[in-house]
């Protein structure tokens, strides 16, 4: 039971945009809260005043396996807490694609160089006016930053497990007052939002091994690093905790959750210095890739991530893309879709590649954008998702034709947080789950997936899918949606 996915049946929430933590439904440009440009103007022309709106859908998980977690976060999913989310990203006011990096992918600025040299400054006591020169040759923010480190007596940072204090709780709170200008926290929501996570006891506590080994990531003789699951890295400044950088250390890498630094030293940029230090202790322990949560093209809090280069996930196709490359399709906060068919016009299928590793582009200078073709106002989506829902229906699987052919309002209401469009970038099409229905691969969750049934109050296996509640056999469908099949095969969903 212990490797099983235990989640709730998946939650959409939609609202209103003034609620989005990024944009708060202030662009200055309308046309900008739309992720394809036909939609922008169908409703710019008709003067309708329907805009986009604040788009969630996930789960609320008891235990996932880091291994697990690691392909999701290749899928578009990202935690808070134990709450497991993605963003809608057809109707969403903000387009937040998932960005990587490695070592290699980034672009060193004259930025990232005075951020180490400011750094350097405050912390090495050898450092000098000889040190100031810059060294001919490339600048090694990674050997800087340990040569810096190492010879420190009033610097120093510790991994240690993702555990609550009070002392982590107040520098929480004044970075959360002082810089976000938020007072609507307390101890229990630091600890929900930063202290907890979905997975295994034993992997959050982790060993003095695992512990030790990672905070001798410094050693050049060290090569075997063991951890892998949630940390928090405390920044100590004479004898003072200055930041947090809070942390999931993956299987393909390591990802940054959320980062805490004291304003009262401002002057260091923490933010920045944190992102490289990431970066640099990914190559040191074996883990490829950085992953810095979402990219969002017009948002100053999230583009910044661009100027650390690397990828940008193609969602509708699993596949990373270099960012360079699609820096024009995303402008204006827009949506893509790659393809090497510039005529495609139905969503691609994900069910086998969600069974694999997430892959990259090879020639992506070859593809086109097809985003209009299967999102747009006439876009080809939508249609076959309908007539794909009515055949489900037909089968008591309850699915129906969207109210309306409008991504801002399809005619069904927010009050079911349960009901996931027909249509959203990123899960399995309707049109694929059919299939599999009509094909009988959806059958292979019997004797497999288990349930908590909340109606009978015990937890019970699938058995027959066929013979399961309309219900039960729409909250499966939508688990594989979201998941692909052999992910929900191996889960227990609670009811």
């Amino acid at each position: 039971m212990t490797e099983r996915l235990i989640i709730s049946e998946p939650y959409y929430f939609s609202d209103s945009i003034s609620h989005c933590g990024y944009c708060k439904g202030q662009k200055p440009d309308k046309n900008d809260n739309f992720a394809v440009k036909s939609w922008y103007d169908k409703h710019s022309e008709a003067k309708d005043g329907l805009d986009a709106q604040n788009c969630t859908l996930g789960v609320q998980a008891e235990l996932v396996s880091v291994e697990m977690y690691d392909r999701l976060c290749n899928m578009g999913f990202r935690r808070s807490g134990k709450f497991l989310y993605k963003p809608d990203l057809l109707r969403n006011c903000c387009r937040m694609y998932t960005i990587r990096t490695t070592t290699d992918q980034v672009r060193v600025s004259k930025d990232m160089k005075t951020c180490v040299k400011r750094f350097k400054k405050a912390v090495s006591p050898e450092y000098n006016q000889e040190n100031k020169k810059d060294h001919k040759g490339p600048f090694n923010f990674t050997q800087e930053i340990i040569d810096t480190e190492s010879k420190s007596d009033n610097f120093y940072t510790k991994f240690e497990p993702a555990v609550y204090s009070d002392e982590k709780y107040r520098l929480f709170a004044k970075y959360q007052e002082s810089v976000h200008n938020d007072f609507d926290h307390n101890a229990k929501s630091f600890k929900r939002f930063l202290c907890d996570a979905p997975f295994s006891p034993e992997v959050i506590r982790g060993t003095k091994q695992e512990w030790d080994q990672l905070n001798d990531w410094k050693n050049p003789e060290r090569s075997h690093f063991e951890r892998v699951g949630p940390a928090h890295e405390c920044y100590y400044y004479n004898g003072n905790l200055i930041a947090i950088a809070v942390i999931d250390i993956l299987p393909s890498g390591i990802s940054s959750v959320y980062f805490i630094w004291d304003p009262e030293y401002g002057k260091l940029s923490l933010g920045k210095l944190s992102a490289l230090r990431e970066l640099a202790i990914s190559s040191k322990i074996n883990r490829k890739h950085y992953y810095m949560g979402y990219y969002i093209q017009d948002c100053p809090k999230m583009n910044y991530k661009g100027k650390y280069g690397g990828e940008l996930m193609d969602l509708c196709n699993y596949r990373y893309t270099p960012l360079t490359r699609v820096e024009k399709e995303i402008d204006h906060s827009k949506f893509f879709v790659l393809s090497d068919d510039p005529n495609l016009t139905n969503e691609p299928h994900l069910n086998e590649r969600f069974s694999g590793t997430a892959d990259v582009w090879q020639t992506p200078g070859s593809l086109h954008n097809v985003v209009e073709n299967i999102y747009g106002v006439n876009g080809g989506a939508f249609k076959v998702a309908d007539d794909a829902a009515e055949q489900l229906s037909r089968r008591e699987i309850p699915y129906s034709r969207e109210l309306t052919h409008d991504i801002c309002n399809d005619g069904n209401g927010k009050n079911d947080i349960y009901r996931i469009p027909n249509v959203v970038p990123g899960l399995l099409p309707l049109e694929e789950i059919l299939q599999m229905v009509l094909q009988k691969k959806i059958n292979l969750v019997n004797n497999s997936m288990v349930l908590f049934d909340t109606s009978v109050g015990h937890i019970r296996l699938v058995v027959d899918f066929d013979s399961e509640s309309p219900k039960i056999k729409k909250a499966v469908c939508d688990l594989v949606r979201l998941f692909g099949l052999q992910n929900t095969m191996d889960s227990l969903v609670i009811v």
